[in-house]
Formats: structure tokens, C-alpha cells, sequence
């Protein structure tokens, strides 16, 4: 079984030229050596292993086990995280642009005389790395909590029940409840008997809830019916 390690690499200061995706040929140059396949027993052990630490996922784009908390996968660089890969890159850009500030005196030294006051250790913590990202997935895509393919626009994953998309699933969701609404008595006496209350009703489930919608605007209109049958009899009564 192959073993994955993550080990923390040394600060960097990363220069995102763009957000484009990029094919696999210009994201790994020369092509990978093919990797023996897992064993269905394998990764049932790993798949298992992965679900049951808290720090860990599977990355949606290769299916390879990465960190929670990474802004970038560490197997094929896709983009985990946009949002943390901006915020960091424009931290380390800060942190560059401050060292370069506070070294104006090691870079005079340097232009004047030659000598390089920096040793090579410092500097290698600020040296800009350009890097190419993936924003988008290159083929198959695959469950962050399993591990196992899933389709692409999936929102819960068929082999272990992964909510995928919450947002998908919340809409779904509603889309059932609205579909299985039906007017309660509620509804009913209040559009009934409240002026107004029906033709609220009425613009407030048009597009969602026609079926609901529909009736309480007939009883809005049966209550403004009744009203101004009302206020006719009481004007006739008083004149």
C-alpha cells in the first residue's frame, strides 16, 4: 500500500501570473511514471483511514489524500481553495514587498561593492516561485470523503452518502417541500377572514407554490367581496 507523507515545506512566496485552467500537459511537463494501482482492499483501508481523520480529504480533481486545511492539492495542483490561495499569495507578497523595504541597505552594499551581505539560507525564504494552478478539473472527479468517482455535477455522493453541494441540496430540498405544500386551515380561515392576507399569500407563492397561491387569491377576493358588500349595507343602513 503506498504511503502517503506531508511534510511542512519552508515559507515561499508564490506568484499566481493567472487563474486559468491549464491542461495536464502544461501543468506536469513531461509525464508522470504510471503508479501501481490500489487493490480494492487497499483502498477500502484507505478510504476508511481518511474518513476517520478529521484533518483529512480526498482531493476532488485526482482522488489522492490532501489536508483539510490546503489551499492547493499537493498531488496535481488543483485549487482546493481560491479564496486561501489569493489571500495567501497577496500575504506573501506583502511579507516580500516588506523585506525588500527593510534591506535597502544589503542591496546598496551589493550594487556598490559586489558583496552579498544575505546569506543564501535568508534569501531562499523569499525567493519568488512562479507556479501554474488548476481551477478547474481535468477528467474524472471524485468524492472528498470516500475517495470513490462520482459523477461531476453530483451533489451527494452514491457510495457513502456525501453531501457534495449543500447548497444543491438545500435547493432540491425546498423544491420537494414546495412541490408537497397544500393550503392548511390556517391559511385558508386567515385569507378568508383577513383583508389583504390572501392577496400577500397570492404574490408570495405565485412562482414557488402555485398551488397554494391560486386558492388563497380566489379567498382574498371573496373577502374583499365581503367587505364591500358589508360597507354597502352599512352606508345604506345609515343614509
Amino acid at each position: 500500500m503506498k504511503q502517503y507523507e506531508y511534510q511542512e515545506e519552508k515559507p515561499q512566496i508564490i506568484d499566481v501570473p493567472s487563474y486559468e485552467p491549464v491542461s495536464d500537459a502544461e501543468l506536469f511537463g513531461e509525464p508522470e511514471p504510471a503508479q501501481p494501482e490500489m487493490t480494492e482492499a487497499e483502498f477500502e483501508a484507505l478510504s476508511r483511514a481518511v474518513m476517520a481523520d478529521p484533518a483529512r480529504c480526498f482531493c476532488r480533481n485526482c482522488g489522492k489524500p490532501v489536508l483539510k486545511a490546503a489551499s492547493v492539492c499537493v498531488n496535481c495542483r488543483y485549487v482546493i481553495n481560491p479564496a486561501a490561495l489569493r489571500q495567501g499569495a497577496q500575504r506573501l507578497r506583502e511579507k516580500r514587498a516588506k523585506y525588500e523595504k527593510s534591506h535597502r541597505f544589503f542591496r546598496f552594499v551589493n550594487d556598490l561593492t559586489g558583496v552579498d551581505l544575505e546569506s543564501p539560507e535568508r534569501k531562499s525564504l523569499f525567493e519568488i516561485s512562479p507556479q501554474r494552478y488548476a481551477f478547474r478539473t481535468t477528467g474524472a472527479v471524485y468524492c472528498t470523503n470516500c475517495g470513490r468517482q462520482v459523477e461531476e455535477g453530483a451533489s451527494v455522493c452514491v457510495h457513502c452518502q456525501y453531501v457534495l453541494n449543500p447548497v444543491a441540496v438545500q435547493r432540491a430540498q425546498m423544491a420537494l417541500a414546495d412541490k408537497k405544500a397544500r393550503l392548511t386551515p390556517g391559511l385558508f380561515f386567515r385569507s378568508l377572514l383577513i383583508p389583504g392576507f390572501g392577496r400577500k399569500q397570492r404574490i408570495k407563492w405565485a412562482v414557488r407554490r402555485p398551488q397554494i397561491a391560486k386558492p388563497c387569491g380566489i379567498l382574498g377576493k371573496i373577502n374583499f367581496g365581503l367587505l364591500a358588500a358589508a360597507a354597502a349595507v352599512l352606508v345604506y343602513w345609515l343614509v
